[in-house]
């Protein structure tokens, strides 16, 4: 993959200087548009993923923030599918600079490695939707701020669930994660208690007020008794659970972020941009995905 350092320095000031960091094209990519992956200079503890050329999109960009597994600083590690993404016309915004350089938001924890926050999260709409007022910014009139998902992976999935009572939340995405009551289960059959802190709680799941998406490996998966319980409790909004029997890390990583890539990616075209194609995947009797291979799907609050 082709790297472009960007070093010239934005003037702010004669006593801050800022920098766009890094910008790269992503290969691979299937929807319409050549995707990019960049630190913007008035956001740069997060890394963007976004059309190359914004003047080609048809339409406005609907928002995705974005939570990493382990709540990692690293807004590079899910490539592959928020670069996919991207190419389908999303504005999408991780924790986390490039290779995780640098962060301001860090763990409430004492010890193990620094972890973002849900502020993060938030931190990612309020630029997006700010950008898309402010005079020469480059997304002026381009976002549609009226649209917001927020997603994340394991301990990313549970910032999402904490961020999902944002009043500007339009949907939640929960990617093999799930409230973790008890301690985590472990491959002998036993459970450990989880490192750092918990972005969310039971209490969480009652705040959601938007249809929920939850993609889960399966019962080898760390999670999946986590999302089994979430599903059980989650009464007042649509809540659809997906598991692929692949464990714990999905196929998040795979080219375009794999089958469960294909399934998130349908789920937002769906809530964002009102693709009726797209939520044949979800809807009907049997939905879509009900008679796909491997899947296992179950729906509840349905409408």
């Amino acid at each position: 993959m082709r790297w472009i350092l960007l070093v010239a320095a934005l003037g702010l000031g004669s006593s801050e200087t800022r920098f766009a960091l890094a910008q790269t094209n992503i290969a691979g990519t299937s929807g319409p548009y050549a995707a990019i992956m960049e630190v913007d200079a008035t956001l740069s503890d997060h890394t963007i993923y976004r059309p190359a050329d914004l003047s080609q999109v048809d339409g406005r960009l609907p928002i995705v923030s974005f939570g990493n597994g382990g709540c990692a600083t690293d807004g590079s590690r899910y490539l592959a599918f928020l670069g996919e993404v991207a190419s389908h016309g999303y504005l999408v915004v991780a924790s986390g600079p490039i290779g995780g350089q640098s962060v301001s938001q860090t763990s409430p924890a004492t010890s193990g490695p620094v972890q973002s926050t849900t502020e993060s999260l938030i931190e990612a709409i309020d630029w997006a939707i700010a950008e898309n007022l402010r005079a020469g910014s480059q997304y002026r009139g381009r976002i549609d701020a009226e649209m917001v998902a927020v997603s994340g992976h394991s301990c990313g999935g549970l910032q999402a669930i904490a961020v999902g009572a944002d009043p500007r939340v339009d949907t939640v995405l929960v990617f093999n994660s799930g409230i973790i009551r008890g301690g985590i289960p472990t491959p002998d059959g036993g459970v450990r208690q989880p490192a750092g802190y918990l972005p969310a709680a039971e209490a969480d799941l009652d705040n959601l007020h938007t249809p929920t998406l939850y993609v889960i490996g399966g019962e080898t998966d760390q999670a999946h008794r986590g999302a089994e319980g979430d599903f059980n409790q989650i009464l007042s909004v649509p809540v659809f659970n997906a598991n692929l029997p692949v464990g714990h890390s999905g196929t998040w990583r795979e080219p375009r972020g794999g089958r469960m890539g294909a399934v998130a990616i349908a789920w937002l075209d769906w809530q964002l941009k009102g693709d009726a194609v797209a939520g044949q995947r979800f809807n009907g009797s049997p939905c879509g995905l009900c008679s796909e291979t491997d899947w296992s799907v179950k729906r509840k609050n349905w409408r």
